[in-house]
């Protein structure tokens, strides 16, 4: 929580001050994150008003996309033993979502990775290299095809399969936050600056830069309180995914969070990060973990194939935007000083 909170105030001091506009932040902690919305409008009270129902969108999202909590429909969806479940508006919207991502990036992106992450134990005391033999054993539970999309909210999982949706889960919640404040009356949300856990959105105006674009950070993997390059976008979000976020070492090696779905390891690919910068905050958060299970050269063709606007981080020290970033944003590089190469 404490580099995430570093990054947001590195963030709001690329950003600026509020300027005239009267503003409003709300911080609270969900998703197992810190998060913050700052929402800036013709007066205080509209700002706060919009804040604060942002906030309670998000967590009323909690139940619909919770693996843990016990009164949630993905923990009664993973005990059903394979039985259909009729699970709420939300929480279909956002396994249909998943199995979409899933299909377009041909499992590079799979919503069913909970039996390897909960092998492995990353961010948990209990965090270890299993034996293959159990690596195994996990992956024959592993695929999206076992999940089942009856209609009407029903839902089936086949083979042992268990969802987690935490790769898309702050995406969905950002794309309803952004659906809420479109909803505002006129004026009372002109702007807002949206952080839940690592996934920025910027939505209308930034009243610091008399209207102009929101300035993001892309983090720099070894010290991710500075940047590497900044984003100017608008109305769209920042999402990253990056091998220093969740980890643990042994052996004198770092195995990360983002596993690959053929082998059952942590993605070894040569890249550090992948940042997406799209209007589709779901479509986002899914890309970044989908481009980085298929490496530089895999994900740099996926993305002109699709025109998504990525940057990725080698191990090397190189950075590639793709074609669509100009479309979408404003990049600036900043990385030469610390031996990185703009390699476009």
């Amino acid at each position: 929580m404490k580099r995430v909170l570093a990054a947001l105030l590195l963030l709001l001091g690329l950003t600026g001050c509020a300027g005239r506009q009267a503003s409003y932040t709300t911080d609270f902690f969900a998703m197992d994150t810190f998060m913050a919305v700052s929402v800036y409008g013709d007066s205080e009270d509209a700002a706060q008003e919009a804040a604060v129902a942002c906030e309670q969108a998000v967590n009323a999202l909690e139940p619909a996309l919770s693996r843990t909590r016990e009164d949630s429909d993905l923990y009664r969806l993973n005990h059903a033993d394979g039985t259909v479940c009729e699970v709420s508006d939300d929480t279909y919207a956002a396994i249909e979502a998943a199995v979409q991502y899933a299909e377009l990036t041909g499992g590079a992106f799979d919503p069913t990775m909970a039996p390897l992450t909960d092998l492995w134990g990353i961010n948990t005391e209990n965090a270890h290299v299993p034996a293959q033999t159990e690596i195994a054993e996990a992956l024959t539970h592993v695929g999206y095809e076992n999940i089942k999309l009856l209609g009407d909210n029903q839902v089936q999982l086949l083979n042992g399969a268990q969802l987690d949706l935490g790769g898309i889960g702050k995406g969905f919640a950002t794309d309803a936050v952004f659906a809420l404040l479109a909803q505002q009356p006129e004026g009372a949300a002109t702007g807002a600056l949206v952080q839940l856990g690592g996934n920025i959105g910027t939505f209308g105006e930034n009243p610091s830069r008399d209207g102009g674009n929101w300035v993001v950070g892309i983090a720099d993997p070894d010290n991710n309180a500075e940047f590497l390059a900044t984003v100017e976008v608008r109305d769209a979000s920042v999402v990253t995914s990056g091998d220093y976020e969740r980890y643990f070492e042994q052996d004198g090696k770092r195995y990360h969070h983002i596993f690959d779905p053929e082998t059952g390891y942590p993605a070894d690919t040569g890249l550090r990060s992948v940042t997406v910068i799209d209007p589709n905050s779901t479509r986002a958060d899914a890309m970044t973990t989908a481009l980085f299970v298929m490496g530089l050269d895999d994900g740099l063709a996926f993305c002109a194939e699709n025109d998504i606007a990525a940057v990725f981080i080698t191990s090397d020290q190189q950075i590639y935007t793709t074609d669509a970033v100009d479309s979408i944003c404003t990049y600036t590089f900043l990385g030469a000083e610390k031996g990185y190469t703009d390699a476009q």
